[in-house]
């Protein structure tokens, strides 16, 4: 055969090829792009009033209302729908080109030092706000650098996230109260009142903003919460999105049932590495009773760092990737069109629904964000057991298991709460006599009424795992043993990874596999037993499972295609090797009323480095021997080259001399320290 005939024939074969993948494409349900612009031309304005100690917000040190507004030009169409940003934690002052934020004087004094200039935090998500407000949406973005960001932490709320919280809802209060009754700042060069509709209200919070948002959310429905008879119009909040939060940074446990919610997981976070955020999901999957049912969904972005998503924060606080790539510069699409997609799709009177697709696993992404990178979503359509059934959660002991040819424990997930359990399956070799099938009870259970088998999966980290995707078989299994006909898990999702970052190792943050019943074909639904996974397509694997669960919802009968995944590189390694930098213990000293332990008898210990230490939204850490302490704060001038830590006298009492004292942000072992030495509790001064 001649050259040019094979060349024609290969060229016929790609041609039908892509035929094919476009037509398959077409065949699958696409959520909607919700970030268009919308018809309203728009303006921005900024509040801020006098500094004040204001106990509501926090006791003992002034703190300011301070935000930009961004808002639709033309009022007329009023009143609006109200949305809340809320920066994370950073440093205060800046200075340089692009500006390094290496100093906090802002937070205790209200100034900078000379040649700093006023760290703009709430600034950075302007490019979400003001595509908001041309939809018609009055966007309240808050600058919270007086007295909290980069502020002592206290008893109960090392993070100051129940001060963000309290300082969303005073903000919320002096609001309703300029709605109602007027008397708006003139700064902002328009009368609010009558113009904000507080029946839609979204949250939107990074880092510790995403915990000081949740907190602002059950502090306003708490159990004879004071906040609804401060704020004139009743709140109904609608939304919440948070974008590489915290959690556990306060004595409360944070949740968000009740309402829709989403966390956004970046990959490559090297400021909250572990990803956290993750855990206020697996919590709410256990709250069976969640009034009202309202989706929960996690968006987890390949290649992603923590930092970008705020435009005003300029330097990456990522060392790199693991196991994939980088796209920090690129990463704002996926923010911009997840939240778009949250509020759009949820908060105001002509919320579209379908915005929600984003979210739903059984939709492909928009293009505008797989034309950027991979996303793993996590997701369900409620707990509440009226929407969604718990078919195996995997408890102490779990269900009825069978297998055959794996090797299976439970066990916990990394990263992940430690509330969820997990099945951790392996196998070595596969067939079609390879499987694992959990059974819901003795006696079948009627599905006929549900539309989907939703099953929340990651892969361990474990030389098991192939390059490419791991697929196998489901099938359910009928009252009598006999089994449905089988389909394939990479219908449904790619199942790859665990990639993570440098300064934070893999996260096999789990990921939802919605299968549609339908597609299951002749089987008797109101008679079903089991799920059996059959591992006949991966030679070997390693998997973690959690959450078998069945939905009466469904967003789709079309398989997603899934058309674009990030490059995927195969790695083991958890973390990246371990940085020390050295730094010294300065003093200690005895405290008759330390504020942040509420004026009980504290020690401080004050430690230094040349290596400044960066102000990050995760806890920065003492660890002395295997304690670790979190109280700490910066000195009053801002230089983050030195920390005072504070212990109780009863904490400093069980320390030994000759412990070994590191700075790390944290708790556990970390891959970036500081080394202070050895603890010599003879330099106490009273």
């Amino acid at each position: 055969m001649s050259a040019n005939r094979k060349t024609g024939i290969s060229a016929l074969f790609l041609l039908a090829w892509v035929f094919l993948v476009i037509a398959a494409a077409a065949l699958a349900d696409t959520a909607p792009d919700a970030t268009d612009n919308g018809p309203l031309a728009t303006t921005s304005s900024e509040y801020k009033l006098a500094a004040t100690t204001d106990p509501d917000i926090l006791a003992g040190r002034a703190t300011e209302l301070w935000a930009r507004v961004y808002r639709p030009t033309d009022l007329s169409g009023g009143p609006f729908p109200v949305l809340v940003f809320l920066h994370g934690n950073h440093g205060t002052c800046g200075r340089g080109t692009p500006r390094v934020d290496g100093n906090c004087q802002y937070t205790t004094s209200g100034t900078c030092p000379s040649g700093y200039v006023v760290t703009p935090n709430h600034l950075g998500y302007g490019y979400i706000a003001t595509k908001m407000a041309s939809w018609g949406y009055m966007v309240v973005s808050i600058n919270a650098n007086r007295g909290i960001t980069c502020g002592a932490g206290v008893l109960g709320d090392s993070g100051l996230n129940l001060a963000r919280g309290r300082l969303i809802l005073k903000h919320l209060q002096r609001l309703s109260e300029w709605n109602t009754s007027g008397g708006t700042p003139s700064s902002l060069g328009f009368d609010l009142q009558g113009t904000l509709d507080f029946s839609n209200v979204g949250l939107l919070g990074h880092s510790r903003g995403g915990e000081g948002v949740r907190a602002a959310y059950q502090l306003y429905r708490d159990a004879g919460s004071l906040w609804p008879g401060r704020i004139p119009d009743p709140v109904n909040f609608k939304a919440v999105f948070e974008i590489g939060a915290v959690d556990g940074q306060t004595s409360r446990v944070l949740n968000a049932d009740g309402t829709v919610w989403n966390q956004l997981l970046p990959m490559c976070d090297g400021d909250v590495s572990n990803l956290q955020g993750v855990k206020p999901f697996d919590r709410t999957m256990r709250i069976l009773t969640e009034d009202p049912p309202t989706q929960k969904s996690t968006f987890t972005v390949w290649g992603a760092n923590h930092n970008f998503y705020n435009t005003e924060w300029l330097q990456s606080d990522s060392p790199g990737c693991t196991g994939h790539t980088q796209v920090f510069s690129q990463q704002r699409a996926t923010s911009l069109a997840s939240a778009m997609a949250m509020f759009r799709g949820n908060v105001g009177a002509g919320a579209d629904a379908s915005f929600n697709q984003n979210f739903n696993p059984q939709y492909d992404l928009p293009a505008v964000v797989t034309s950027v990178t991979s996303v793993d979503r996590g997701f369900t359509d409620s707990p509440n057991s009226d929407i969604t059934l718990a078919f195996e959660d995997f408890p102490n002991p779990p269900g009825t298991i069978e297998s055959n040819g794996i090797i299976l424990s439970y066990g916990s997930v990394p990263n992940h709460d430690f509330s969820l359990r997990a099945a951790l399956i392996s196998w070595d070799a596969g067939g079609s006599d390879v499987y694992f099938q959990a059974t819901g009870s003795d006696t079948p259970t009627d599905l006929s009424a549900y539309q989907t088998l939703d099953m929340r999966m990651s892969r361990q980290s474990s030389t098991r795992n192939p390059s490419g995707p791991s697929n196998f078989s489901i099938q359910l299994v009928n009252g009598d043993g006999s089994l449905s006909p089988a389909v394939q898990l990479n219908s449904y999702t790619n199942l790859r990874g665990p990639v993570g970052g440098q300064r934070g190792g893999l996260h096999p943050i789990l990921q939802t596999a919605r299968v549609g019943l339908a597609d299951f074909g002749a089987v008797d639904l109101t008679q079903v037993k089991g799920v059996r996974l059959t591992f006949d397509d991966t030679g070997s694997g390693a998997i973690y499972l959690a959450n078998i669960r069945f939905s009466l919802l469904s967003g789709s009968g079309a398989t997603p295609t899934n058309p674009r995944w990030a490059d995927y590189i195969p790695s083991t390694s958890q973390t990246g090797p371990v940085s020390e930098a050295l730094g010294i213990i300065n003093g200690i000293r005895t405290t008759a009323q330390a504020d942040q332990l509420a004026d009980q008898t504290a020690v401080e210990i004050e430690v230094a480095s040349n290596e400044a230490f960066p102000v990050r939204d995760e806890l920065v850490m003492l660890r002395i021997g295997e304690q670790e302490f979190g109280l700490s704060r910066y000195p009053e001038n801002g230089d983050t080259r030195s920390l005072t830590f504070t212990l109780s006298a009863e904490e400093f009492a069980n320390l030994s001399t000759g412990n070994e004292v590191f700075v790390q942000y944290g708790r556990g072992p970390a891959n970036e320290r500081w080394n202070l030495g050895l603890l010599d509790k003879s330099l106490l001064a009273n």
